[in-house]
């Protein structure tokens, strides 16, 4: 089934600010990682709610947003005037070594290589958050909450993922 197409002309481009952000976030990893001249997977994109891990990817997805700054309590009420924060995860998913047909694991050299990438993804990934938090030329923003994890091996692949709650500019 696919979605159907809808006319966006003439919508308020104040309710473009999230899809711009999600724009900026996306080409502002793909800079970070080209700056440490660290390869990404082909397939890049953002999406709304958790990706499907199908192939080696670049992928900022959505997981919620609120009223108020990063860190801000979300059980204190808030004024509707004050920033709104979003929380995404910034992932990338990469091939990993698999137990081959003749049902024998991967040597710990196969293993190793490909944890040498995750490595580099973990730094680089984390090293992006210095540009997330700048929206315009005057510096930093209000600050961001960054977690990064690496999650075990499935179906295939294994993927890094930053987790990261930032103002929504």
């Amino acid at each position: 089934m696919t979605s159907t197409a809808i006319d966006f002309t003439g919508v308020s481009e104040d309710a473009t600010n999230l899809r711009d952000m999600m724009d900026g976030v996306l080409e502002r990893v793909q800079a970070v990682f080209q700056s440490y001249n660290v390869n990404l997977p082909n397939r890049q994109y953002w999406t709304m709610g958790d990706p499907a891990i199908d192939c080696e990817q670049l992928v900022v997805s959505f997981v919620q947003m609120y009223l108020g700054t990063p860190g801000a309590q979300v059980g204190e009420p808030q004024r509707c005037h004050v920033p709104r924060s979003a929380t995404l995860n910034i992932s990338i998913s990469r091939a990993t070594p698999v137990v081959g047909p003749s049902g024998r694991p991967p040597s710990p050299e196969k293993i190793q290589i490909a944890s040498e990438t995750l490595a580099y993804d973990a730094w680089v990934l984390m090293e992006s958050i210095n540009l997330l938090d700048q929206w315009d030329e005057t510096g930093y923003g209000i600050g961001v909450i960054a977690t990064l994890e690496v999650g075990s091996p499935e179906g295939g692949f294994q993927t890094t993922t930053l987790t990261v709650t930032m103002a929504v500019p």
